[in-house]
């Protein structure tokens, strides 16, 4: 009598999958994932109601009307040069690959950078105008405006995730798997964006959360990618 399951074309990849979900749940690094995946679940949502609209208040009334404000606004604005440098340097890699060159060590590392950032500049974009939320300053701020608009993000209504945030922990994680020595340096300047970009009202707390949870994990999944390596990288954080 022919067995049924072993009839169905379906149940090889049923098994490989369920083969795969029980070597994974066994996976040290699989556990880390879901634990850090439940705390943003949990955090955001509570910033979101209970903490986020306190912290703009705040911030706006004991942090703007000082010169710090203004200095901080300033150094966030040159965080642009990241995103463009990444994306020259990716077509300058590329133009030395087609003119048959071999790229250096130095040269293989930085491009795992770049393409770490690119991934994040793309991944926060598309979430932006997914959920459409409205920024601190000004549409909480000045127009009294708090919430999503799903589906329909446009001006002063793309705040979540923190695409700052994103980038700064995309750096962090791959420095932290590739660079262990300029592990603190890098953290310590990604942490101090962070706080800069909250405490200037232009992003909420839990965008910050959600894009340092998504930063997190594009650059553990590019240098997976780059070693074919899996989540054995994540083991060495």
């Amino acid at each position: 009598m022919t067995n049924p399951a072993a009839a169905s074309p379906r149940a090889p990849l049923l098994l490989s999958w369920l083969d795969l979900a029980t070597l994974m749940s066994h996976d040290p690094a699989y556990r880390r994932f879901l634990l850090a995946l439940a705390l943003c679940a949990i955090s955001v949502p509570v910033c979101i109601c209970c903490l986020d609209r306190p912290a703009a208040e705040f911030f706006n009334a004991n942090v703007r009307p000082f010169a710090i404000w203004i200095w901080l606004n300033r150094l966030l604005a040159h965080l642009v040069v990241i995103p463009v440098v990444a994306l020259l340097f990716q077509f300058g890699s590329g133009f030395w690959l087609l003119l048959g060159r071999r790229l250096a060590n130095w040269a293989q590392t930085s491009l795992l950078y770049s393409s770490g950032i690119i991934w994040s500049i793309s991944s926060e974009f598309v979430l932006k105008q997914i959920f459409g939320r409205g920024s601190p300053d000004p549409t909480y701020l000045a127009n009294h405006l708090y919430g999503f608009r799903f589906l329909h993000a446009g001006g002063g209504w793309t705040s979540f995730p923190s695409g700052t945030a994103t980038i700064a922990l995309t750096i962090v994680t791959i420095t932290w798997l590739r660079l262990p020595r300029w592990r603190l340096a890098v953290s310590i300047l990604a942490g101090l964006a962070c706080i800069a970009v909250t405490v200037t009202n232009g992003h909420w707390v839990s965008d910050v959360i959600a894009g340092v949870f998504l930063g997190v994990c594009i650059g553990w999944m590019t240098v997976g990618i780059s070693g074919n390596g899996g989540f054995r990288h994540f083991d060495k954080m």
